[in-house]
This record gives C-alpha cells, sequence and structure tokens, in this order.
C-alpha cells in the first residue's frame, strides 16, 4: 500500500505558493478552504469549530536616528507587540538595567537578548534512538527559547512607562536572526517592538551616548472578532468510543511550519483509495490559532486544548463517551539540519536531514514506534522522548494533558519559525518518508491498541 506521492508534491506546491498563513490572516483563511475543499473531494464530511481572535496587523517598520534620519538596520518587528501611527513614536534609548527602572517612562527601552545553549536534558528526555548510531547533541541553542523568554522585560519596559523596545540579538548570525516571527506564544503586549543584530549595538551605544532620539515607526491596524476555524474529519469505526485522535495545526510562517495538513491530506486520500475501515474511530483535527496561542487555547494551553473542548463537547451532546486510545500528532516534516555559527555570521547545512523528535507517553507506544521504525526503514535520526507535561513542545501538549496516550513528532529546524526562504522549503521525499512512517503507526495502532 503506497501513498500519493504526486499528490504530496502538488499540494505541497500550493501550500508554498500561499505564502505565511499567520493566524487567522487572509492567507491562513484561503489555506483553511483549500484543505477542507480537498477533503470535501475525498468525499470526508467535515465538522467545523468557528471561532474568533484580535489580529494585529503590522503593515511596514522602520527605525532611525531622529535628529539625522540615518535608517537603522532592523531585523522584523516583534509580533503583535503593537503598532503606531504614521509618525511612529520616538524618545531617547534607555538599555534594560532591572525589572523595575523608573528611568525607562518615556524613552525607548534596549533589551539585550543572547541566544542561549541550554543543555539538551533540560528540554527533552530521551528513551530511545533510532538508527542505533543516531546521537543526540548534547546541548540545543533555538532562537525559538530565547524568543520566548524575553517576554517579561519587555512587559516590564511596558509597565515602566517605555514607549518602544528594540530587542538586540546576541549570538546568533544574521541570517537566522531576521525575518523570524517570533515570539509567538504572546497575545497583544501594546507596546511595538522592534529586532535588530548585535551589529547595531555599538550604533546603539553611541545614540544614547550623544543622547539622541529615535524613532520607529510601525504602522498598522488592531482588528477585533476576525474569524477563523478549527475543524475535523470523524471516520467511522466498528467502535465508535474508541478514538484515535490525529492533529497538526493550519497556521504558519513557511512552508515546514505548517505542513502536517499536507500529510494528513495524503493519508486521507490513502484512506479512500483503498477503501480502508478500521477497528478505532479516527478523528483528523486540523488546528487554528498556534500562532496566537493566548488567544486560542485554553487556559495558557496549545491551541489544540480549544479543539479538544468544542470537540468533546459536540461528542456528549450526541451521548458518545470517548475512549482514548491514541492522539498521534504530525508537524514540521521534512526539514534540513543546519548549524549556525555566530562567530563567522553563517548559517551552514550540516545534513539534508534535521532530527525527528517523537514524543511516546508509555511502553506500549515507544514499542510501536520502534517497530514501525524498523520496518519503514526512513532516512535521519529519531529520537523517541518521554513527555512532560511542562516541557512538551507542539500540539501533542494538549492531548496529553487531557489524558490521551500520546505519540507526537515534531520537528525542530533552526529556521522553523523564519519567514519563507530555500531554508524552510521541506525535502519532499524526506517528507513523503515521514508520512509514510506515520501511517504505518496508524494503521498499527488502529490493529494493536
Amino acid at each position: 500500500m503506497k501513498l500519493d506521492m504526486d499528490s504530496m508534491t502538488k499540494w505541497q506546491g500550493i501550500l508554498q505558493k500561499m505564502g505565511p498563513r499567520l493566524t487567522a490572516t487572509d492567507n491562513h483563511n484561503r489555506f483553511i478552504q483549500f484543505v477542507k475543499d480537498q477533503i470535501t473531494d475525498l468525499g470526508f464530511p467535515i465538522k467545523r469549530f468557528p471561532f474568533t481572535i484580535n489580529r494585529c496587523i503590522q503593515d511596514t517598520y522602520q527605525l532611525q536616528n531622529d535628529v539625522t534620519g540615518e535608517s537603522i538596520p532592523t531585523l522584523g518587528p516583534v509580533p503583535y507587540s503593537g503598532i503606531t501611527t504614521s509618525r511612529g513614536v520616538s524618545g531617547p534609548l534607555r538599555f534594560y538595567h532591572a525589572k523595575n527602572d523608573s528611568k525607562m517612562k518615556g524613552k525607548i527601552t534596549v533589551i539585550k537578548v543572547n541566544n542561549l545553549s541550554l543543555p539538551t536534558f533540560l528540554l527533552l528526555q530521551k528513551i530511545a534512538k533510532y538508527p542505533n548510531d543516531a546521537r543526540l547533541a548534547y546541548k540545543m541553542r533555538h532562537p525559538l527559547v530565547a524568543a520566548t523568554l524575553v517576554l517579561n522585560k519587555i512587559q516590564a519596559a511596558k509597565d515602566n512607562g517605555a514607549v518602544a523596545v528594540i530587542l538586540v540579538w546576541h549570538k546568533i548570525s544574521a541570517e537566522l536572526a531576521k525575518d523570524e516571527v517570533l515570539p509567538f506564544t504572546n497575545g497583544y503586549l501594546g507596546i511595538p517592538g522592534i529586532w535588530v543584530h548585535e551589529q547595531q549595538a555599538s550604533v546603539l551605544k553611541k545614540i544614547s551616548q550623544q543622547k539622541t532620539t529615535v524613532r520607529l515607526t510601525m504602522p498598522g491596524s488592531y482588528q477585533t472578532n476576525i474569524p477563523t476555524e478549527s475543524f475535523a474529519v470523524i471516520i467511522q469505526g466498528r467502535q465508535a468510543d474508541r478514538q484515535i485522535f490525529i492533529n497538526t495545526h493550519t497556521d504558519g510562517p513557511n512552508d515546514i511550519e505548517e505542513n502536517g495538513s499536507i500529510a494528513l491530506l495524503t493519508i486521507l486520500k490513502a484512506i479512500k483509495d483503498y477503501h480502508l475501515q478500521f477497528e478505532n474511530t479516527l478523528v483528523f483535527g486540523f488546528t487554528s490559532g498556534h500562532f496566537q496561542i493566548p488567544q486560542s487555547g485554553i487556559l495558557g494551553r496549545q491551541a489544540t486544548s480549544r479543539l479538544l473542548r468544542d470537540f468533546e463537547a459536540d461528542a456528549a451532546s450526541q451521548n458518545i463517551s470517548i475512549k482514548k486510545v491514541l492522539g498521534l500528532t504530525v508537524e514540521h516534516l521534512g526539514g534540513a539540519e543546519y548549524v549556525d555559527d555566530a562567530k563567522q555570521g553563517t548559517l551552514k547545512l550540516k545534513s539534508p536531514y534535521d532530527p525527528m523528535y517523537i514524543y511516546a507517553s508509555n511502553k506500549n507506544n515507544q514499542d510501536l514506534v520502534k517497530n514501525c521504525q524498523h520496518a519503514v526503514k526512513p532516512h535521519g535520526q529519531y529520537f523517541t522522548l518521554k513527555p512532560r507535561k511542562s516541557s512538551y513542545f507542539g500540539e501533542g501538549q494538549p492531548l496529553f494533558q487531557d489524558g490521551w496516550p500520546t505519540i507526537s513528532f515534531i520537528g525542530m529546524p533552526l529556521a522553523l519559525c523564519q519567514y519563507p526562504s530555500a531554508k524552510t522549503e521541506p525535502n519532499i521525499e524526506q517528507m513523503y518518508t515521514q508520512t509514510n512512517l506515520i501511517f504505518r503507526i496508524l494503521s498499527a495502532a488502529d490493529k494493536q491498541l
């Protein structure tokens, strides 16, 4: 039984042409409709779960010396930080020293952000690997981590009366730092922010010493009650109450983040083409809101928590008591592995295959993953992880938190949150192989769990 690689390639090409699909933007809404159209063409009914968010659109951005008018090179805006009028905001610079600093009032606060390196075991607990010679790096350095940790300092600047913030990336190449949609776990901050590279640190220091003002211009709009939706496809099994929940999210800035929908479409096409029947009921969940988690998730959890709540309420209204057999999550397939050399200022390709991390919540699921890996023999390195409720990357976390036994695929390439470039284009053959592995796990789980 083979998956249809031609259809996968075609659908991935359409995703690529659509461009960035951040939550509830026009591109995102178009992509959701595209995925639903393909599912309808395959003959599967769709159950919709619409909701609304407040959307922040930053149209353009510029940072300049307010006296000379000279532009200061930037890397991109801080998403959902804030907007300005067409005239922008201006003020002298104040370098961040402490959480409570009244001298930030009326100024633009400059915050240093180190792309810190952490021991891998603090973030990931490896329990198995494939193949046998796979090696998990001792340390992990990913811009997602440092960018998330800086949110408290941004909030402190706002609380102290700053009019804007400048975040200065250190220990990262400009190539990796540019056009990052980071951080993305915040709601609307109410203070406009911009990223610059450490190459501009001396410029900012000189401006501060000269007591010159800086102007940040970031016009845009803050729009309320913008519609978006998550949705589900239900394939009835012989036992309606026993369910396998397969999920991904539909929003993202590039072609890897998020291409899980293409993998799920490919699996759904195989189910139709081969007239497959299942012992368990399959639920394919397509989540919106991963790039606006505070507005989409429940109580600060990942966005799939909303879809699970709404889906389970719908099932309860039909007197269906769900027995949770497996939660199978699919994210970020086909990425390449890059190494960022901050000292040399270069981002270098290390391998065509970025490591794939697989959370597996119990022994049965761990054995299932291992057996399917040996059957499929995928390229690259795969690391099976023990889930932690407090440290569980991706949209598999809400399933685990809600008591589903889980198997969650999540790649973490360095450029995961950047706008599209050659670095964010998936290797379609690797994406196909990984989807085949996931399909194999799904089929085996239906028979064995």
